[in-house]
């Protein structure tokens, strides 16, 4: 049997590591376990529940103590478990080198380490000294012995700098094809549910509302389409510290009423469903699963150039910049979505990101 630890794990605003470790946990073979530390508390204790179902017990291990103290307080707890629990494998999940290097030093009694880059940049504010801090920890990081992984090139790059390409695996994240798989039915429900008559274009903009997905772009995405085509609705998934901004703008513009607001969910495929089209004007992203889940759904996706091309499964996407002249651009593509109909396109699309095959790598690694 062999134990895993996967660490900085939580629910909050369903982030994409969220996702991506409940899914290896539902699918690991029967001679591999895996529990989890949260460096920070889920917000719902019904998730907590699910992975207990699964076999895995979830520890938080960090604190509300000012930010010093509570690394500490992360490295006391998470040196605990894991030598009490005799973990074969610590798997480290991060956007920034910090949370991994207090973790891992706190690790090293188990047999191997796994560091997983999920992001090319930090985010949140003071930019700057998070971008300093993350190179002065990889400093240390990298004298850590330890497998590298991550979502791709450029969040490898970011991450562990020092490392040659051959030394860090790139591994988009795994997806439940058939989850999304397109369905007329469901689509017609949740436009019913939703109260969006046929001629309506639904636009989707599915993310956490934070600076690196840059949601306040779409505002000028949506002040210029509405001047061509006044039928046009945004659905927005998602929560975070931009939503009150986001919302202000809107209405300080006179376009709130062309927006629906439906906060987080865990029936994200259900919404996949209903939109014609979905944008994701992304600052930056360490891989972009939001897009390659809106291709197996059938639906025309717009992403911006920051976005990794390795995320194209399919004729369905299009890379677009973001800068103030190519609103325009954006606004053709959606325009060109308007005629397009929604499909099964299962025989048309890449399967490279398909689960079962994610979690095949993931265990050889956990194996090895």
């Amino acid at each position: 049997m062999i134990k895993v630890l996967e660490v900085n794990v939580d629910d909050h605003l369903y982030g994409g590591v969220y996702v991506l470790v409940k899914s290896i946990i539902s699918n690991l073979p029967s001679n591999i376990t895996a529990d989890i530390a949260a460096l920070e508390p889920f917000d719902d204790n019904k998730h907590i529940e699910e992975f207990n179902k699964n076999g895995s017990d979830v520890y938080y291990v960090g604190s509300k103590k000012n930010k010093i103290l509570k690394q500490l307080d992360i490295y006391k707890n998470v040196k605990k478990i894991v030598k009490e629990n005799k973990y074969d494998v610590v798997h480290l999940h991060s956007d920034v080198s910090h949370k991994i290097l207090v973790s891992a030093l706190a690790s090293r009694s188990a047999d191997k380490l796994i560091f997983h880059s999920h992001a090319n940049d930090a985010e949140g504010r003071h930019l700057l000294i998070r971008r300093v801090f993350h190179k002065f920890c990889g400093l240390f990081l990298k004298k850590i012995p330890a497998t590298y992984i991550a979502t791709s090139s450029e969040a490898g790059k970011w991450m562990f700098p020092w490392a040659d390409e051959n030394q860090v695996t790139i591994l988009g994240n795994g997806i439940d094809y058939q989850r999304f798989k397109f369905d007329a039915k469901k689509r017609k429900a949740k436009r019913e549910e939703l109260k969006i008559e046929d001629d309506i274009l639904l636009i989707g903009l599915f993310g956490r509302l934070v600076p690196a997905k840059n949601p306040l772009y779409c505002i000028k995405i949506l002040q210029s389409i509405t001047e061509q085509e006044s039928k046009i609705k945004l659905l927005c998934i998602g929560e975070g510290p931009l939503k009150d901004n986001f919302i202000m703008r809107l209405k300080e513009e006179g376009i709130e009423d062309y927006v629906l607001f439906v906060g987080n969910t865990d029936k994200i495929e259900d919404y996949y469903q209903a939109v014609d089209v979905l944008i994701m004007p992304s600052n930056f992203e360490g891989f972009g699963l939001v897009a390659v889940e809106s291709q197996i759904s059938g639906t025309p996706t717009i992403v911006s150039d920051n976005v990794s091309e390795k995320t194209k499964i399919s004729d369905l996407i299009s890379y677009v910049p973001i800068q103030e002249d190519t609103v325009d651009q954006w606004c053709g593509h959606l325009m060109k979505a308007r005629s397009y109909v929604k499909h099964d396109v299962t025989n048309e699309i890449d399967k490279k990101y398909e689960l079962q095959q994610f979690v095949k790598k993931i265990v050889e690694f956990y194996e090895q």
